[in-house]
């Protein structure tokens, strides 16, 4: 097979304009799936998330905007290769530039409540293993609840006025999550305790629901410190100090000026130790920061399972 000779700054320029979006619209449509009003995953790679004209690769920790960087970054195609193979696919069909919708405002708004908590006990309890009475203290206190709709499980966040202002769904049946329509994100899901100047720090309300729970498994008092979720990590790019902290936790310590000590539970994987990373460079000098990050498993969760339902895990050699 003959070898392909690099193709040339105006071919290349070519190439680069054609987004990851508008190329899974034109050449794999089916592809695609949908997740919210303007966020896709693939079937191939359902860490893979398109939004705004950019993409993200969560488990490799890759991002761009261009399908030549996805196919080189993601797919590990050869650079020459992968600029020959988008060079003749954009000269024999031309795709259909895909405009990306602009960002609404929506007025935030809780979804309608089930009657009942049956679908959400089921699946917080059986499937995620979190204790039955730190879910029930969850309901009581509406920070949980189940949607009408779809019985999804909806975490909610409060403003400062104890107002709903943020809410976050996760389905009981897939693995389907998505914040809801007008969600503030500096007021995720959290458990205040005002007399604590501890503050423990997870990327999902799962997690931090899953570290109550190993907790209260090991008799201790589960409700003694603040919990926080900031719903989610991102990536440091070039450099650290043109990085800033979540805004959720941001907004955490600006209206809890009593914490002094910071506790961080993020996911074992690129973006949750970057994370870590972020938050200790930008506030090690006025916190106490200890970095928890779960060891040999993905998350709080995993690690929870792994103690409660040990059969469902291979041993470790």
């Amino acid at each position: 097979m003959e070898k392909l000779k690099w193709i040339g700054e105006k071919k290349m320029k070519v190439v680069r304009e054609l987004d990851l979006m508008t190329y899974f619209q034109n050449y794999e449509p089916d592809e695609l799936i949908r997740k919210g009003y303007n966020d896709y995953i693939t079937k191939k790679h359902s860490s893979l998330h398109l939004s705004n004209g950019l993409w993200c690769y969560f488990s490799g920790g890759e991002g761009g905007r261009s399908a030549y960087d996805y196919l080189v970054n993601v797919e590990k195609w050869d650079r020459i290769k992968a600029g020959h193979y988008l060079y003749d696919l954009i000269m024999e069909n031309p795709p259909i530039k895909i405009k990306q919708p602009k960002k609404r405002n929506y007025p935030f708004r809780l979804p309608d409540r089930n009657e009942n908590e049956n679908k959400v006990l089921e699946y917080l309890v059986n499937e995620r293993c979190i204790d039955r009475e730190i879910v029930q203290y969850c309901i009581e206190n509406h920070l949980i609840y189940e949607a009408k709709k779809d019985h999804a499980v909806v975490f909610v966040g409060y403003d400062k006025n104890h107002h709903p202002a943020n809410a976050a769904k996760r389905s009981t049946n897939s693995s389907f999550k998505m914040d809801v329509a007008g969600s503030n994100k500096e007021n995720s899901f959290n458990i205040v305790n005002d007399t604590s100047k501890v503050l423990h720090v997870f990327e999902s309300a799962i997690d931090l629901l899953s570290y109550l729970t190993l907790l209260k498994r090991q008799g201790r008092e589960f409700l003694n410190d603040n919990y926080l979720s900031i719903a989610g990590a991102s990536f440091i790019g070039k450099k650290i100090e043109e990085t800033k902290i979540p805004i959720a936790l941001e907004k955490f310590l600006n209206c809890n000026p009593n914490i002094n000590t910071i506790r961080l539970y993020l996911d074992n994987d690129k973006a949750g130790k970057q994370t870590t990373s972020k938050i200790i460079y930008h506030l090690n000098d006025k916190y106490r920061i200890f970095d928890h990050t779960p060891y040999r498993v993905k998350d709080m969760n995993e690690l929870l399972q792994k103690r409660v339902k040990p059969e469902l895990y291979i041993k470790e050699r």
